[in-house]
């Protein structure tokens, strides 16, 4: 218990650094007309999870999943905080209980997402939890691609995430939505999204200058 009140309390300070942090942010949006309302299944990478949850901030009706180890506790927090109705559990396509809340959220017209990559990697590796998700939901998949002008880049942890500067431009964009067809091999689907995530990463890292 006490275990779980320090990342708790962790957790409630890194969403008041964050919230500070992305009043000071410039933030460019690119995307397809209405992608950035439509629900659907919103995925990225673990690294780039800061900035993207600052850019889809004015969104009302969106929801996480959140791994339910401590690390899970510490974003669940923030998340929560930032209006996201947050779902603990696996991104793995194993973690059904997670994917079956998360269907429920998207029936209600919510966008849905995590980074495809977490919670502990390997980094760029996209596991099956949120393609599964799109695949059996019937809704479309939306990879987005971030980057931060000026960052700090917290090298120890598994994937190098990335936290903006304080008035950094951060450049996000969300690519073109994927359907996932009932009997698409997802292992296949997963190869592919992988090339789109790092391409809009570095289209967006062009965009900085």
């Amino acid at each position: 218990m006490k275990e779980q009140k320090k990342y708790k309390i962790f957790g409630l300070l890194i969403y008041y650094i964050l919230r500070v942090l992305s009043r000071t942010y410039k933030v460019e949006k690119i995307s397809a007309e209405g992608v950035m309302d439509e629900n659907a299944v919103y995925v990225s990478w673990h690294n780039k999870i800061v900035p993207i949850t600052v850019i889809l901030d004015k969104l009302k009706k969106k929801a996480a999943l959140a791994s339910a180890s401590k690390d899970g506790e510490l974003i669940s927090v923030p998340l929560e905080k930032f209006g996201y109705k947050v779902v603990r559990g696996s991104s793995g396509r194993d973690g059904v209980k997670g994917l079956l809340k998360m269907v429920k959220f998207l029936k209600e017209g919510y966008i849905v997402g995590t980074p495809v990559d977490g919670p502990k990697g390997p980094v760029y590796k996209v596991k099956p939890g949120m393609l599964f998700l799109a695949q059996k939901s019937g809704k479309k998949l939306v990879p987005i691609g971030a980057a931060s002008k000026n960052k700090w880049v917290f090298e120890k942890t598994w994937d190098k995430i990335e936290l903006p500067k304080p008035f950094s431009k951060i450049v996000c964009i969300l690519g073109d939505p994927i359907s996932i067809g009932p009997d698409e091999n997802l292992e296949v689907v997963a190869l592919k999204l992988e090339k789109i995530l790092l391409e809009l990463d570095r289209q967006a890292e062009s965009k900085l200058n």
